[in-house]
């Protein structure tokens, strides 16, 4: 036990000496989040409004709602799709067509519309269409509003889970890279081969170390994006809490694996940074850190539901936007465990002092 301390002691020193570690694990990251987390889109493009019809008498206006350039009509099949829907951001609000609805009566039986908090813009644009369509002169008379208690955090919130999973990446890879290039200039890992610490100690007292200041790291940034863009982590969820910073121990165990794994088979100090850049670039914009993996050609999204650094950033966003909960995202945890296994396998198989 007291090895694993002294290694977390003299590892936290070193971070905290080396301003290059303090720049790249927290200071980069973080403006990185505030530039994104701002990111406006410029332009306007129609909403997407769920049509949930449960009546035989309304093909004349669905026809009219699908033919309208205002709004793109997403058919929903169920109450629960609807609420995913919104929760998601996949559409902005939902009219729901009653089964006694009737064209020729609409007053006897209103249809309603469902949007989130803070959407009055998107519920008005669709009051006004619906009630076109359905030649009402008085909107209340003929359609009943509601707004769900869902906030939707538009693209910051998309966009700061993804960019602490990748600050977790490249904290975990690269902080050991460069560490262990040190201690092998230096010839730290030569006089600590003479004494009675075992690859095995080094190892896991290294993770340890490292491992702390990753969920410090995700700690800070997920308190930025509350308290200066106004982010919300997980609903109010406590749990939501708890899973993000499993994902983070989880993430960092296994970036720190990929790094100390690197740096044992690069074949010179030069060649792994190169060899890192080479493996981290590429899930950056593979992995849904920026924009949705869906977004990609088909045959390019196999290969990014493959990369371990998708999965945690999904399990990221799923806590923080949706509150779930441990076991909502075994899944994730599960693809993460199996990379994490295979990755420390690797570190403890190619360990060398020298």
């Amino acid at each position: 036990m007291k090895i694993y301390l002294s290694f977390i002691i003299a590892v936290s020193k070193m971070f905290f000496r080396r301003k290059q570690s303090i720049f790249w694990s927290l200071f980069f990251p973080i403006v990185t989040m505030l530039v994104f987390g701002n990111l406006k889109i410029i332009g306007y493009s129609a909403p997407n409004v769920g049509i949930l019809n449960n009546s035989n008498q309304a093909e004349s206006t669905i026809q009219k709602l699908e033919e309208s350039n205002v709004i793109n009509i997403v058919k929903i099949e169920s109450s629960a799709e609807a609420y995913n829907a919104l929760e998601k951001g996949s559409i902005a609000a939902f009219i729901e067509l009653p089964n006694n609805f009737d064209e020729k009566t609409p007053t006897l039986s209103k249809p309603s519309i469902t949007s989130r908090k803070g959407d009055k813009a998107e519920l008005q644009l669709v009051e006004n269409l619906l009630a076109s369509t359905l030649d009402a002169d008085e909107i209340s008379k003929y359609v009943q509003s509601n707004v769900a208690d869902i906030t939707y955090q538009g693209y910051k919130g998309f966009v700061i889970p993804g960019l602490v999973a990748m600050a977790i990446m490249q904290n975990g890879i690269f902080s050991v890279i460069f560490t262990l290039l040190s201690y092998k200039k230096q010839g730290v890992l030569k006089r600590l081969q003479a004494t009675p610490i075992s690859p095995s100690q080094f190892i896991v007292g290294h993770l340890i170390a490292r491992v702390s200041i990753i969920i410090t790291q995700t700690i800070i940034l997920l308190i930025m994006g509350v308290f200066v863009l106004g982010l919300s982590v997980g609903q109010g969820s406590i749990f939501a809490w708890i899973n993000i910073l499993l994902f983070s121990l989880l993430g960092g165990i296994l970036f720190l694996s990929i790094g100390l794994a690197i740096s044992n088979l690069a074949p010179s100090e030069e060649s792994a940074p190169a060899l890192a850049n080479l493996i981290t670039f590429p899930m950056l914009f593979l992995s849904g850190v920026f924009f949705p993996i869906d977004f990609l050609p088909k045959f390019i999204g196999y290969i990014s539901n493959a990369l371990p650094l998708t999965h945690i950033a999904s399990g990221i966003r799923n806590s923080t936007l949706y509150g779930n909960s441990t076991l909502s995202t075994l899944p994730q945890l599960g693809f993460t465990f199996i990379w994490l296994a295979i990755a420390f396998l690797i570190c403890a198989k190619t360990f060398k002092w020298e």
